[in-house]
């Protein structure tokens, strides 16, 4: 393929089946041999497969001013094809829908049709059209010179959730807003309220403490969710304002809504405003002793017995390796499975079960010998049937070499291996 000279005419061939359509653009140089710029293939989809014969000639010729349309705007084109597709559109006695748009598509070009005469580029044309790609480019239904539909991407709304608590016979209020971006982040706030206020009149501070953090945080567009029911209809004039008190609250509500370019107001049931509704609670029981408390509440997801894999453990405790086999999703065969089916992690502690099915904690090397000095002492001496292995074991403890260090320690004492006084005989 070459690039096309300005001032000679390009010839457009054009050719379709059944299925598919295809197009060739080609040129003539100074020597009268033809060249091709450019080609391509689509596939017939839907409605298009059903269209008539004559209408899939204009098809194609539409496809390919489409396609070629940088090309064939500065120059005359001279449309090699059987069927002149403008002379059949102008044929009919009514131009409608898709031929009034296709006449018009052809009425920008300069277009020439003439009856092929070589077979060399119609040749092209047919196989392109016998083996079409799959042709991703979807036809265009604007006209020239028309304007296109300029879409408008509004700004996605930011959620305010609000709850008020109220109980006027412990003068305990609070107010819980809940912030969600349009991103998903949340933005938790809780007051105590310090005056006195009704149940209403704590839903409509909760409201208005919430319109101005929106305001606050460049919020332009709005969608309030809340369980008052009063609120909501007044705010959506459903219901008519009879109470004095309320009514300075939907003022000021009213004149927030208009830094907004967009709010709107929707009833929701508690169960689904249990976050904001927990927050005003909460602010309705706390007592401060200053102006201004802060308050943090943190996350947990895991219990307290669960330790972050063994912090404070050495680099060479023996467990190391077997946490990191049991924890691995595949295995790396530092630990033996004879060793491992007998050992598991239950909430981050790893345990080891015994040949009864009871379960004993692992030590490691510091602790181990802490627990072995401490339960030594604790039985030296004494005229017991239970060993001290036996003793650590039912205490829940376990270590590899545990059973091996108890009878050593046993052997050494001079108090353990002392017979009982009943045995001694007297000088």
């Amino acid at each position: 393929m070459k690039y096309p000279f300005q001032g000679i005419p390009p010839c457009l061939y054009n050719a379709f089946s059944d299925t598919a359509v295809g197009a060739l653009l080609a040129q003539e140089d100074d020597e009268g041999i033809k060249y091709p710029i450019y080609y391509f293939s689509r596939i017939l989809r839907d409605a298009e497969l059903r269209y008539p014969k004559a209408e899939k000639a204009c098809l194609a010729l539409i496809h390919s001013i489409q396609k070629f349309r940088h090309y064939l705007l500065s120059n005359k084109v001279v449309l090699i094809s059987k069927f002149d597709p403008a002379k059949f559109l102008l044929s009919k006695p009514v131009l409608m829908g898709r031929s009034a748009k296709w006449i018009l598509q052809m009425s920008e070009l300069d277009i020439t049709c003439t009856s092929p005469r070589a077979i060399k580029g119609q040749a092209v044309a047919d196989l392109l059209a016998a083996f079409p790609g799959e042709g991703t480019t979807a036809l265009r239904e604007d006209l020239p010179g028309e304007v296109p539909d300029i879409s408008v991407i509004e700004e996605e709304a930011w959620m305010l959730y609000f709850d008020g608590s109220a109980t006027p016979s412990n003068n305990t209020v609070g107010a819980g807003v809940v912030l969600v971006s349009p991103i998903g982040e949340i933005f938790s706030h809780t007051f105590k309220i310090d005056f006195q206020c009704t149940n209403n009149s704590a839903e409509y501070e909760a409201f208005l403490i919430g319109l101005s953090l929106a305001k606050q945080a460049g919020a332009t567009r709005l969608e309030i969710r809340g369980d008052s029911k009063i609120l909501v209809n007044h705010m959506n004039g459903v219901y008519a304002s009879k109470e004095v008190t309320l009514a300075p609250y939907r003022s000021e509500a009213q004149r927030l809504l208009n830094y907004f370019a967009d709010a709107t107001i929707t009833h929701v049931g508690r169960s689904n405003n249990r976050h904001a509704d927990c927050l005003a609670t909460l602010a309705s029981k706390l007592q401060f002793e200053g102006l201004e408390e802060t308050l943090t509440v943190k996350r947990r997801t895991v219990e307290s017995t669960w330790l972050s894999q063994y912090k404070d453990t050495g680099n060479c405790d023996w467990r190391n390796s077997i946490i990191q086999e049991l924890s691995s999703s595949l295995s790396q065969g530092k630990v033996s499975l004879k060793t491992l089916r007998s050992l598991f992690i239950l909430h981050g502690m790893l345990y080891h079960q015994n040949p009864d099915s009871s379960l004993s904690r692992c030590l490691g090397d510091d602790e181990a010998q802490l627990q072995l000095n401490r339960v030594h002492d604790e039985i030296c001496g004494q005229m017991l049937v239970v060993t001290l292995y036996r003793r650590l074991q039912r205490l829940g403890y376990y270590w590899p070499e545990m059973e091996t260090q108890s009878r050593l320690l046993q052997k050494s004492c001079s108090n353990c291996q002392a017979p009982p006084t009943s045995w001694r005989f007297s000088a």
